[in-house]
């Protein structure tokens, strides 16, 4: 795709017209990147590429880095959202029953499924994992109640759902379901195996984030095929400089969206680019290879193992827990890990020797509680407002004579 047509949308918002005020554009090198704290910085109104009246929807960052990310999106670009998921090898059709249980409080994942499942005509299910309404409990009866084709959710929903079900006495796959769709974390092939293996249907991903949108999905082999229409995806290194395809590096993301364009956004990711032509799907364009952002690397005893790579190592163990996460000091490495039924000496002797081993370094392992498991089949914790209450009046006694 020329250049040009990304840089023809940078210059429709305020943001890119003051940015690129000096700089010669026909030099794609000389073009400054983006940076997360250039959106954060900006007016909420300077990011956008189209007037208001064109914009559909607006969402936003969590924040939980620094100041959210705004993010406007068109009624054209919810279109082209909507077909990053319909042209997949999900092949989300008329006949489907979506659960949707992604966010709707600002992220985009829960959106672009509601649109894609409008455009076809899917049932839709929304069980917004942000509501009270809607404990995990509930999302199993609702399961058991609708049988659902298309599960949509975050890979540790996906995971902790899974175990819910289990305390309920549901199995899966449960009736009709025929595969989950996964967005908001990222899955190594490890883990993606892992979760298919739970539920007994295939996993797809979706690669994007709320500032630039849904861009790949996965095909029926895993990959990451580059075949968005509007977006360009460079990996440069640490000096802003292009590396050659099959070297890991920083991502950079261009897209042409409506409602908010980017130019060279640095997203803080790593990633590789692969010949796309030694997957058999059918695709020919390059492979990307996501291995997590650069803030999840672990550096330590002069190694570098990045968020991919830990994935790797933890399910591949011969016991994955429930719940983990990495714990890291200047002195040690801590693997917290919670496990339904309380792992003994001998698993957790196992696990540090197999963890350190895949990892290059000596691992601590503890076993802890991540989640309290009674919370996991809580009923709902949230009901309308009542305005009538009615007080209860005893029932006079009857004599009995």
């Amino acid at each position: 795709m020329k250049n040009q047509l990304f840089i023809e949308a940078a210059m429709r918002s305020k943001l890119y017209q003051k940015k690129l005020k000096n700089i010669h554009l026909e030099d794609w090198s000389s073009i400054p990147f983006t940076t997360k704290d250039d959106l954060r910085n900006a007016d909420t109104y300077d990011v956008l590429g189209v007037p208001l009246h064109q914009v559909a929807t607006y969402h936003e960052t969590s924040g939980t880095t620094g100041t959210p990310t705004p993010s406007w999106f068109s009624h054209k670009d919810i279109e082209q959202e909507a077909q990053v998921v319909l042209q997949s090898s999900l092949n989300l059709n008329e006949h489907d029953i979506v659960l949707n249980r992604f966010p709707f409080a600002m992220a985009i994942p829960a959106f672009i499924v509601y649109w894609a499942s409008q455009k076809v005509g899917a049932v839709h299910i929304g069980v917004d994992k942000a509501s009270m309404v809607t404990p995990d409990r509930r999302v199993v009866e609702i399961i058991k109640r609708t049988n659902p084709t298309i599960l949509t959710l975050l890979p540790s929903e996906a995971e902790k759902l899974y175990h819910v079900g289990m305390q309920m006495g549901v199995r899966f796959p449960t009736k009709g379901l025929r595969a989950l769709l996964l967005a908001g974390e990222l899955v190594s092939p490890a883990r993606k195996r892992y979760i298919e293996k739970m539920w007994g249907v295939p996993v797809h991903l979706l690669f994007g984030s709320t500032e630039t949108g849904g861009l790949f999905m996965t095909c029926e082999n895993g990959h990451y095929h580059i075949d968005h229409p509007n977006v360009k995806i460079e990996v440069v290194d640490d000096s802003g400089i292009p590396v050659e395809n099959g070297v890991k590096g920083n991502c950079v993301i261009s897209s042409a969206r409506e409602g908010m364009p980017l130019l060279r956004y640095a997203n803080q990711d790593i990633i590789q680019l692969i010949d796309g032509a030694q997957c058999n799907c059918g695709k020919t364009e390059p492979i990307m290879i996501h291995y997590g952002r650069k803030e999840d690397v672990i550096e330590y005893q002069n190694k570098s193992v990045n968020f991919y790579e830990l994935q790797e190592a933890v399910y591949t163990l011969s016991k994955v827990p429930f719940m983990w996460k990495v714990k890291i000091s200047s002195n040690r490495v801590q693997f917290l890990c919670q496990f339904i039924e309380p792992a003994g000496e001998a698993i957790i002797s196992t696990i540090k020797h197999e963890l350190s081993e895949k990892l290059g370094f000596e691992v601590d392992i503890q076993q802890t509680e991540i989640i309290p498991l009674e919370k996991l089949t809580e009923k709902p914790a949230y009901g309308k407002y009542a305005y009538i209450e009615r007080e209860l009046i005893n029932e006079p006694e009857v004599l009995v004579k």
